[in-house]
Order: C-alpha cells, then sequence, then structure tokens
C-alpha cells in the first residue's frame, strides 16, 4: 500500500504543485481545499481523491479528517496575506483571518491528523512557512505576525512530538 500524504491549500499554487511533486514520488494524495472543483481537476489528473476543507471552519477539518482512514503526511499549504495596512489602520477582520488561516487552521489539522500519523511508521508534518516568520516588513504586520506564530507553532511542536514516531 502506498502511503497517503494530505495537502491542505491544494487548490492552486505550492498546494498544487506539491500534490503533483507527492504523487509523481509515489504518494497517493488527498487535495484538500475549499475550492472542491480545483481539487478534482488535481485529482484526476495525478490519480488521487479530492477533499472539501476549509482549514478555518471546525465542522470542516472534523468532517475532513473522519473521511481519512490512513496518513502518513500532512502537508500545510493553506493560508494566505491580506492588505498592507500599517499597523494604526489595521483592519482586524482581515488580521483575524489570517490568523484562523495560517495559525489556527495549523493547529486544527494537525490535531485532527495527529492520531493517523501516530498510526504510521513515516508519520511526518509539514507546514510551508515564509521568510515573513523570520521578517517583517511596512504594512505586513498583520501576516508576518501570523507566519511568526506559526514559526513559533512549529518549533514547540517538534519538542512536544520528540520520542515519537512523527516528525
Amino acid at each position: 500500500m502506498r502511503p497517503t500524504a494530505v495537502v491542505t491549500g491544494a487548490s492552486s499554487g505550492i498546494g498544487a504543485a506539491t500534490v503533483r511533486a507527492l504523487a509523481a514520488a509515489g504518494f497517493d494524495t488527498v487535495s484538500a481545499a475549499r475550492r472542491v472543483d480545483r481539487c478534482e481537476a488535481l485529482a484526476a489528473e495525478v490519480g488521487g481523491r479530492a477533499a472539501a476543507l476549509d482549514v478555518t471552519d471546525d465542522a470542516s477539518v472534523a468532517a475532513f479528517a473522519a473521511g481519512l482512514d490512513r496518513v502518513d503526511l500532512v502537508v500545510h499549504s493553506a493560508g494566505g496575506a491580506l492588505g498592507l495596512d500599517r499597523v494604526e489602520d489595521a483592519d482586524l477582520d482581515q488580521w483575524r483571518w489570517m490568523f484562523e488561516a495560517n495559525v489556527l487552521g495549523v493547529v486544527r489539522v494537525t490535531n485532527a491528523l495527529l492520531p493517523r500519523l501516530r498510526e504510521s511508521p513515516t508519520g511526518h508534518i509539514v507546514v510551508i512557512g515564509s521568510i515573513a516568520g523570520f521578517e517583517v516588513y511596512p504594512g505586513g504586520a498583520g501576516y508576518t505576525a501570523a507566519k511568526h506564530a506559526v514559526n513559533a507553532l512549529c518549533r514547540t511542536l517538534r519538542l512536544e512530538l520528540n520520542g515519537e514516531p512523527v516528525r
């Protein structure tokens, strides 16, 4: 049986490219995103599966996880940046979305899939980051704050999973 790789944010960009690369490397792929039609086209292209997933929605993540019987690799690619406002002009709705998608989305999906990853002899969690997780730029406070949080989340998760069969 081929190992199963789940890719969030797989409807475009890095997520879609990751699905193609993993399929070429022999993984059974699950392309997951809000734009299911795009995931379905990608799944048909690579011989994988498609699933609806909104990483900002608890019920969506729970339903998605319930539909998986095996996960060997999860690649967190869902997320994004909104706005270029100065901090003093911050659009808090945009900030909330960036934290929901970039940070809490990683937490939700990781927590939901961790039991399956622990069952795998080769469980791996990969989080697509950004230089914004280390650096800042004018107008980028919301996104860089979210990506800094993702960086801290990943570093902490690595420590917490030390000694377990998940990397």
